[in-house]
């Protein structure tokens, strides 16, 4: 790991914020199993912190108890990832819808200055929390801080996903035509024409992260009906 852990106000909002990113990048597996005990020695905090933690991870389902195996990362599911991009298209209408009206010439080269960090050597973490930087200076300019929240929570389970299905090496060119096309959508103030081109986005990854969750759940299948 070499990000540096940096404590909020309190331990369990550090604890939470750190787990939580942890899992949102893929950088603990699903259905792996969290140690407490460890993982409040490698954070310098008590258990109590990382209890409380995992309560709210579990109410955001990124985590699942059971008696036997305690915490653990929540297995990627189809149905919660077929619904979660139902909602997300239900939302993302709405952002766009209040957010056009208002984009200003400063959001769009914020927009467009992302896609300088775009480089063959970009790591999928950093791919991961670009993409989402751009999309959200956009649904923030609708100034509905509630509709972001709720976007954010449903970012952070479709991001789990991107962690597994995005390429190693990232191709530079497709990438920067794919936002250009975006923000050149949005210059033109059309509100039909930016949901329709965000929506085709959103379905190209849906289908790359089923086939992520269908491929996941297969070799499941196969490890329990092979032999001892």
């Amino acid at each position: 790991m070499n990000r540096k852990f940096e404590r909020p106000v309190t331990a369990q909002a550090a604890v939470l914020t750190e787990l939580r990113q942890r899992i949102i990048r893929g950088e603990v597996a699903p259905g792996q199993a969290i140690r407490q005990e460890v993982l409040a020695s490698e954070l310098g905090v008590s258990r109590l912190p990382v209890r409380e933690a995992l309560v709210v991870l579990q109410s955001e389902r990124l985590v699942d108890y059971t008696q036997h195996k305690g915490y653990v990362v929540a297995v990627l599911d189809e149905q919660d990832l077929l619904q979660t991009h139902e909602l997300r298209d239900t939302l993302e209408s709405i952002a766009i819808a209040q957010a056009i009206p208002k984009v200003t010439d400063d959001v769009i080269r914020a927009m467009r200055a992302t896609l300088d960090h775009i480089s063959p050597t970009e790591t999928r973490i950093e791919r991961i929390e670009r993409n989402r930087k751009f999309y959200f200076l956009l649904f923030s300019a609708s100034d509905n801080r509630l509709l972001i929240s709720l976007l954010s929570q449903l970012w952070d389970t479709c991001d789990r996903y991107r962690a597994l299905y995005y390429a190693d090496t990232p191709d530079v060119e497709h990438l920067h035509r794919k936002y250009e096309t975006v923000i050149q959508a949005i210059e033109t103030r059309d509100v039909e024409q930016v949901r329709t081109i965000v929506s085709e986005r959103r379905e190209l990854s849906l289908a790359e992260a089923l086939k992520v969750v269908r491929a996941q759940h297969h070799t499941a299948a196969e490890a329990q009906n092979t032999p001892a």
